[in-house]
């Protein structure tokens, strides 16, 4: 997930809504099911993420880029995890720093990232390495890195993911995973487009991080953001005797989902405003929810123009939520349509992991969601993945946006979030 990538935020939930499920049938058998290392898990994106850049670039990084205060192990909130029920993290990498440096600056990269996963599997912690591209370095975005696959940056790329399957190989066995790419995306393509072009970028790094390490753990996923239209898309066949996982995202809808955040853009103006939704949809009457938001708006200090373009988005977002019913129910039949992706193709539903999912919070520095809708939110997707035999992984662990530490006490967790999530089983 990445707040600033406005091809994903700006997608309409009906954009990335499935079709219609056809008849479920039994599909050639994957592999014999690994020894499952998923259950419950959080992302970590603030270790090894937004590397910094060396002063007055734009797109050089420093020799230690993951050494700012931002950076720092969450070591308090870490110790928490397994006492309250988590079993792994999501570790996210900004690839950037892992494609450019070279060297000694490398080597000291890689051991970072060793040091790191050392921590966490003391910890008692299960390990998901995610290739993470971030739009910091246009370079290193996911379009670019995919956007021509005979490029000699995608090849680099693919370098990277033989060099990280490498150093993942010589860790404990079965408690460490490597996931090729968060989010894959190409810019100003069709669906179908997204999902040709990800398949084959796809089987080419799993096959070169498969040579370098037979036995890792791979979690693939499917194109266009990693969502379930795109999860129903992959083909699994080529991995049948691959030891590999599945991913999909879940942000829906993203009106809720993604309530205060400012996409900056001139097409969502109200979108940094919105915070008032509730879940399930009909829980507050659609006269209130009206209310709400145009009061928020009233009270701010825009000009007539931009108050009333702001006034009609934030009226058509309301009506397109509305209209769309949220509610556990129409959660279920989200999950059922990854189950019945599953079952068509025999794949065992421990095999699959809901690799992002959350909701924005409300706070001094993002207006977001109203806490009892949120934890009602983030309840019925921790049980429904359960019920399915899903894994799943929060995002995330300890940002502003969508983090489930507490909010006057960034080094606990958020005791009475985690008491509504499904933490057992």
């Amino acid at each position: 997930m990445n707040f600033s990538r406005r091809s994903f935020l700006s997608l309409s939930t009906a954009a990335l809504m499935p079709v219609a499920a056809g008849p479920v049938s039994a599909g050639k058998a994957s592999a014999p099911t690994p020894q499952r290392l998923f259950h419950r898990g959080v992302g970590i994106h603030s270790a090894m993420n937004w590397g910094s850049l060396k002063s007055g670039s734009t797109s050089h990084y420093e020799p230690r880029p993951f050494e700012e205060p931002r950076s720092a192990f969450p070591e308090a909130l870490v110790q928490e995890l397994v006492p309250s029920g988590f079993d792994f993290v999501r570790l996210s990498l900004d690839v950037g720093p892992f494609i450019q440096l070279q060297g000694s600056d490398r080597t000291a990269l890689e051991r970072k990232l060793v040091s790191n996963i050392e921590k966490l599997l003391a910890r008692g912690l299960n390990v998901l390495v995610d290739c993470h591209p971030v739009e910091q370095v246009p370079l290193y975005s996911v379009q670019s890195i995919l956007g021509d696959l005979e490029s000699s940056l995608f090849a680099d790329y693919r370098a990277m993911i033989v060099r990280l399957a490498t150093i993942l190989a010589g860790l404990p066995a079965n408690r460490v995973a490597l996931e090729l790419m968060n989010e894959p995306a190409l810019a100003n393509a069709s669906h179908r487009t997204q999902v040709m072009v990800w398949g084959a970028a796809q089987l080419s790094l799993h096959d070169a991080a498969r040579r370098a390490a037979p036995d890792l753990p791979l979690m693939l996923t499917g194109a266009n953001y990693g969502g379930i239209s795109g999860l129903n898309d992959l083909d699994p066949d080529p991995y049948t005797d691959s030891n590999v996982l599945f991913s999909y995202h879940y942000y829906f809808p993203i009106a809720f989902t993604h309530q205060g955040v400012d996409y900056g853009f001139p097409d969502a103006p109200s979108a940094g405003y919105i915070s008032d939704l509730p879940y399930p949809s009909d829980a507050v009457p659609p006269a209130e929810i009206e209310a709400a938001l145009e009061a928020r708006i009233a009270a701010l200090n825009l000009e007539p123009r931009a108050r009333a373009a702001a006034s009609a988005h934030a009226r058509r977002v309301l009506k397109d939520y509305l209209a769309e019913d949220w509610n556990r129910d129409r959660m279920a039949n989200d999950f059922a349509f990854v189950a019945q992706w599953a079952d068509r193709h025999g794949i065992a539903h421990d095999r699959i992991v809901m690799g992002e999912f959350g909701v924005t919070r409300r706070s001094d520095r993002l207006v977001g969601a109203a806490e009892i809708y949120r934890r009602r939110w983030m309840a019925d997707a921790t049980e429904l993945a359960q019920a399915n035999g899903f894994g799943w992984s929060i995002w995330d662990l300890n940002s502003y946006q969508m983090g489930i530490s507490r909010l006057n006490d960034e080094n606990r967790l958020d005791r009475d979030l985690l008491a509504g999530l499904t933490m057992s089983g």
